[in-house]
């Protein structure tokens, strides 16, 4: 470990060899209430305002709106940064525009923090549908979102028509209130839909597949 534990009061110091120990043991870190447990402090706001100073100093790196996001900032270490993305369980109209609540998330996974731009509104989610099987998407991948990223002809995109969750190739369309979604098999028999009658959850940037 290259941390200096010099210029650590006694109390940051405990955080921070019970973060490096829950990472250890867990294999990834720990919530501000697993903190307080560990160390025995019962108030968040205090445990909240250790971690506060211990980013402050240089020696942990964290995610806004990310529960289990601390990274432990070591110069000599040998694996890259990481991030830590959210598997939600499911899109549903009711949830379709809080996708990211708490009772929607299932566990976060950490991937590396270099490959994803926009980490902070990306998501996991195992893949919906087998409508573009032949471009070697299944039910069996499970899919990275981005619900920020701009959108270009011939991008893969996540959306809900009707009660439906659905992938398809995007493209622009002459008339601006509509656009084309194509899939190499598609049930529904369209393939012009009209802006209105469909909700563009976000844009494929990454699969995982088994072999």
């Amino acid at each position: 470990m290259s941390v200096d534990f010099n210029f650590l009061t006694s109390k940051q110091k405990k955080v921070y060899t019970a973060i490096e120990s829950f990472i250890k043991e867990n294999g990834m870190p720990p919530t501000v209430r697993e903190i307080g447990e560990l160390i025995g402090e019962k108030t968040p706001g205090a445990v909240q305002g250790i971690l506060n100073r211990l980013e402050e100093k240089g020696v942990i790196k964290r995610q806004a709106r990310v529960a289990r996001s601390i990274q432990l900032v070591q110069e000599d270490s040998n694996y890259a940064d990481h991030a830590y993305l959210p598997l939600i369980k499911k899109v549903t109209e009711r949830n379709v525009d809080d996708l990211l609540n708490m009772y929607n998330i299932v566990k976060y996974y950490p991937v590396p923090s270099h490959l994803f731009e926009n980490i902070e509104d990306s998501f996991i989610i195992k893949c919906p549908d087998n409508s573009l099987l032949d471009s070697g998407i299944s039910y069996e991948d499970t899919l990275v979102i981005d619900m920020k990223t701009e959108l270009g002809n011939g991008d893969i995109i996540l959306l809900m028509y009707e009660n439906l969750v659905i992938l398809r190739y995007y493209s622009s369309h002459e008339d601006s209130n509509k656009v084309v979604l194509k899939a190499d098999s598609d049930l529904i028999g369209k393939e012009v839909f009209d802006k209105g009658e469909i909700k563009i959850i976000g844009k494929l940037i990454a699969k995982y597949s088994k072999y």
